[in-house]
């Protein structure tokens, strides 16, 4: 394990240049490259930022505590609040979709959290009175360079089909035509949902490519069994077992 390596600093926006900062060098420190550990800086911006603005107020100021560690192929980032609870389901999918005339800016935050990290989870400590908001960053396992892994949250329904659809098409679109979807963020799936995959794995393989998935909470992973397109999918028990499978796909 290195670190861990821990900051605590007052939840003010003064706060987020050496938040940032301390996150990026630890991920250099624990032998993260440059570009990764620019991923990390940006997720915890946008984490800090949200804390700041949302969970504390001048009338309720507070600190942040960031805590910074890597075990193995896993480097974590966990921040610590005591300002109000945040329930990310409430946060609508980003619009990626819509002209300059009428796109909302809204949700881009957790939505970049969620493109830099692969794992994202909120959480309320009762123990200690603390918000917990815990970003995984996987890093060691060397993939081919047409794979790509793309982490999801929250919901895939008729509401955040065209943004999931989005996000798969700018990966197809950099060269990742071996799309790995980690569904281990997501807390539900509806017949809209199964659709949009269904045409995304069709588009994957009109490109001599594919879709898969891992990491399937049992609620997801029981509409699957009840449609019958867990014969379809080709479908990981974990992240780590569907990496390992297309590292030895050449």
């Amino acid at each position: 394990m290195q670190g861990p390596f821990e900051l605590q600093l007052p939840g003010v926006l003064d706060s987020l240049g050496r938040l940032c900062a301390f996150a990026y060098q630890a991920a250099i420190d624990s032998g993260l490259n440059e570009h990764t550990a620019w991923e990390i800086e940006l997720a915890v911006d946008e984490a800090a930022t949200n804390i700041i603005q949302h969970a504390y107020s001048p009338s309720r100021p507070g600190d942040v505590r960031l805590v910074c560690r890597r075990e193995g192929s896993r480097f974590s980032i966990v921040l610590y609040d005591r300002g109000l609870p945040f329930d990310p389901d409430t946060v609508p999918a980003p619009d990626l979709t819509s002209s300059i005339d009428s796109r909302e800016a809204g949700g881009l935050g957790i939505y970049l959290m969620g493109r830099m990290m692969d794992e994202v989870q909120f959480e309320y400590n009762p123990e200690t009175g603390e918000n917990e908001l815990r970003m995984t960053k996987f890093v060691g396992t060397k993939l081919p360079p047409d794979v790509r892994v793309v982490p999801v949250q929250g919901r895939i329904d008729a509401t955040a089909a065209p943004a999931l659809a989005a996000i798969v098409r700018e990966t197809v679109e950099a060269g990742g035509v071996r799309v790995l979807l980690d569904l281990s963020g997501v807390t539900f799936l509806s017949s809209s949902g199964l659709r949009i995959l269904l045409m995304l794995a069709r588009e994957l393989k009109a490109v001599n490519g594919e879709l898969r998935l891992c990491a399937m909470q049992p609620p997801v992973a029981e509409v699957f069994t009840l449609t019958g397109f867990n014969q379809i999918f080709t479908i990981h028990r974990t992240r780590d077992e569907a990496m390992a499978a297309l590292a030895a796909v050449e």
